[in-house]
């Protein structure tokens, strides 16, 4: 028997044996994009964002498990032991995922476009980058991991960033001449904007207590009070 996946979600069933299509079963949304079989079960990964478990026992296609990851489900790979599977995502994301009822837990994160911009966080275990696609991202370099992942409201992406060590918030320029300020310590999103801070890019950023200085594509430095912006 072989298995093929389609653009439409479906997976289509071929007898090799008899050079013969057999069955088509729709199982996704966006695309059946990867998949994996583990005896009379087969895993299956959609542009929908979803990895899902389909017993094939007797002939009968029957859903017994699916769980929802960040974005479209790339590729997957089953281990050595059966256990579980490895996961990659169009988030940059990486996933191990049971066999047994799909629960899954993050194994690592990354960023999917050119990073612009880098910054220590308020102390030296934690730093914070942002890339071509306006992703924010704080990690902890004593786990290894990313604490906390953010966006615009409005799609652009970050030239700079620098974090304010008075309030521990991290402010982010942008290509579209606005400023951003998150709380990324306490992992929340967007908390204000300046709108179009300059003409082009932002270039540079410095916060303390009271400022905000920063410099631009358009060739202009400004300063901003922190309470009245």
């Amino acid at each position: 028997m072989l298995l093929a996946g389609t653009t439409g979600g479906e997976i289509c069933v071929f007898s090799i044996s008899q050079k013969l299509y057999r069955a088509s079963m729709p199982l996704t949304s966006n695309g059946t994009l990867c998949g994996c079989v583990l005896g009379d079960m087969l895993f299956v990964g959609g542009g929908d964002g979803k990895v899902k478990k389909v017993n094939l026992a007797g002939g009968q296609w029957t859903l017994t498990h699916e769980a929802q990851l960040d974005s479209r489900v790339l590729s997957m790979n089953l281990s050595n032991d059966q256990k579980e599977i490895i996961v990659g995502t169009e988030g940059g994301k990486i996933y191990r995922v049971l066999t047994t009822d799909l629960s899954f837990l993050l194994h690592s994160d990354a960023h999917i476009a050119a990073v612009n911009g880098l910054s220590f966080g308020a102390d030296s275990n934690t730093f914070l980058s942002a890339d071509e696609t306006g992703a924010l991202k704080m990690w902890d370099l004593s786990e290894y991991k990313c604490l906390f992942t953010g966006a615009p409201a409005r799609a652009s992406p970050a030239s700079t960033l620098c974090f304010a060590r008075d309030d521990n918030t991290t402010l982010v320029g942008y290509r579209d001449g606005c400023i951003r300020g998150f709380d990324t310590i306490s992992a929340k999103a967007q908390l204000w904007e300046i709108s179009n801070a300059h003409r082009g890019a932002v270039t540079a950023l410095y916060a303390d207590a009271n400022y905000i200085l920063s410099g631009g594509q358009d060739g202009a430095v400004r300063v901003w009070n922190r309470k009245t912006h």
